[in-house]
């Protein structure tokens, strides 16, 4: 009798090694997750930006184009990157259609919300299309106004604003936030910029009003000048926080695995608030308060409690058992066993992003143009905008990668329970023990985002007469002021001109 049972758990055990070979093939894409630069950026992606630091942004460009794996896979977030680097490397046409691309991508994934939610559940958040955040839709008809001033095409920079401020009053309707706002009003001011560079003077009193009501500084509606004309010098300062994985890992005793999979509902709630409680305690104990800048946050890992606190469970387990047996037979069972005993633990890994940045901006930076002196009037962290667009999501995030622990917890033990019975019973467990360690390797946080925007945006503005000027920029640098070169711009009277600058450390 044992052959033929051996013989059809064997069977299964081939159909398994063959689909986890077939499986294997995709798995570079899964464990290429795991090759991450110090900062917890995959190394591809962290070679690209400082390749942009260093001035390299042709040489990033061409890499993401030629090579597969050089950049994200996703097509949305792809065109991200590839427009913002052909923007850095002066290529303003190409990183113009790359970012229109990526608008109309965002705008489709937003209105339509196609996704692979369910499988997601099996796998990890990584196999659904991205969607970028509110920030990150606004920054890229930023960026596209940029390229278009850069290029001399006012009227194309006006497109863009409109596209803009479009965006932004579809944002407004969102509940007002303290580290979203700055970033708001930098940003319709910045349009305001662009309206009044295009002569369109309407929409840029409008523009200029609503940044003034957001932040109650700034001129509400600066007016042009017969004698001097204007430069406003728009400052990026290094890059945004990015995302990284913090996870945890804690083992679940058979008899928990046993009430959440096979129990009635009181059971699985019980069981579940046991290891949410447990999980959350040692959260606590690891939390610690520090600058989400200041490292990669690391992997927890919660130790089972000791054998005595199962064997309550256990005595729970059998007298409610025993009383279940006599409401409906009156009788009790004899030689009952505690449920999942003789089982392994499961191995639960529950995994989501988290944010880290490289490095703080820098405060209190100046224009200077000889001996004209101007502050940031409008600055926004771009970092702190981002992350609360995150947060925005993180419920449904959370939700989604609770699920998906319940399914791959239900897989493992549909594994154990139906390969291999009897003397064959190990056959189940060992496939089940390698079904909980893949699944539990395939649990991997999201952590894609537009890495190479910048971690702040300022804007000056500055009255100067008719000529070529040079403007430097500021920047005050352990008690000292080191000043970074944004360019020579050419003033006219009554006119307005806007330079771009971008201090990568």
């Amino acid at each position: 009798m044992r052959g033929p049972a051996f013989d059809s758990a064997g069977r299964r055990l081939l159909i398994l090694a063959v689909l986890a070979a077939l499986a294997g093939a995709g798995c570079a894409g899964v464990f290429s997750r795991y090759d991450v630069a110090p900062n917890g950026l995959p190394r591809s992606e962290d070679r690209l930006r400082q390749d942009l630091a260093f001035g390299r942004a042709d040489s990033a460009l061409a890499r993401l184009t030629a090579e597969k794996g050089g950049g994200p896979e996703d097509d949305l977030l792809r065109a991200l990157y590839a427009g913002i680097l052909a923007h850095y490397a002066g290529a303003y046409d190409s990183s113009s259609a790359a970012l229109q691309r990526a608008a109309e991508l965002a705008e489709d994934r937003y209105t339509k919300r196609v996704s692979r939610a369910a499988l997601s559940f099996i796998t990890s958040d990584n196999v659904l299309p991205y969607e970028p955040g509110w920030t990150e839709r606004l920054l890229i008809h930023f960026y596209g106004a940029l390229n278009y001033l850069r290029q001399g095409d006012r009227e194309g920079a006006a497109v863009e604003a409109r596209r803009l401020a479009f965006l932004l009053e579809r944002e407004a309707e969102r509940k007002r936030d303290d580290r979203t706002t700055p970033l708001l009003a930098t940003l319709r001011y910045f349009s305001g910029v662009v309206f009044e560079a295009a002569g369109e003077w309407n929409d840029a009193d409008v523009a200029y009003r609503n940044a003034f009501q957001l932040l109650g500084r700034g001129d509400p509606a600066p007016a042009p000048s017969d004698s001097l004309g204007t430069v406003v010098v728009v400052v990026e300062q290094g890059f945004v926080a990015h995302r990284v994985e913090q996870s945890i890992v804690a083992p679940i005793h058979p008899i928990e695995v046993e009430w959440l999979t096979r129990g009635d509902g009181e059971e699985r709630a019980v069981a579940a608030a046991e290891i949410a409680a447990r999980i959350v305690a040692e959260m606590l104990e690891w939390e610690v308060e520090r600058p989400f800048y200041d490292r990669r946050p690391p992997t927890v890992y919660v130790h089972l409690p000791p054998d005595h606190y199962y064997q309550r469970l256990c005595e729970e387990a059998l007298r409610k058992a025993k009383s279940d047996d006599e409401q409906r037979n009156g009788t009790d069972r004899e030689n009952r066993e505690c449920p999942g005993q003789g089982e392994n633990p499961y191995l639960l890994r529950i995994a989501w992003p988290a944010f880290r940045l490289d490095r703080e901006p820098a405060t209190g930076l100046r224009v200077l143009a000889g001996d004209a002196v101007a502050p940031l009037i409008y600055r926004a962290n771009v970092s702190e905008a981002v992350i609360r667009d995150f947060e925005e999501e993180r419920t449904l995030l959370v939700a989604r990668t609770i699920a998906r622990a319940a399914s791959k917890m239900a897989l493992t033990r549909g594994i154990e329970k139906n390969i291999g019975k009897g003397d064959d019973a190990w056959i189940g467990r060992l496939l089940g023990a390698v079904t909980n360690v893949g699944t539990a390797i395939l649990e991997q946080a999201d952590t894609r985002s537009w890495q190479l925007l910048p971690g702040q945006i300022g804007i000056a503005r500055l009255r100067l007469p008719a000529g070529t000027h040079d403007i430097v920029v500021e920047v005050p640098a352990g008690g000292q002021r080191r000043q970074v070169p944004a360019g020579r711009v050419t003033v006219r009277t009554g006119e307005i001109a806007v330079l771009p600058v971008r201090i990568w450390q």
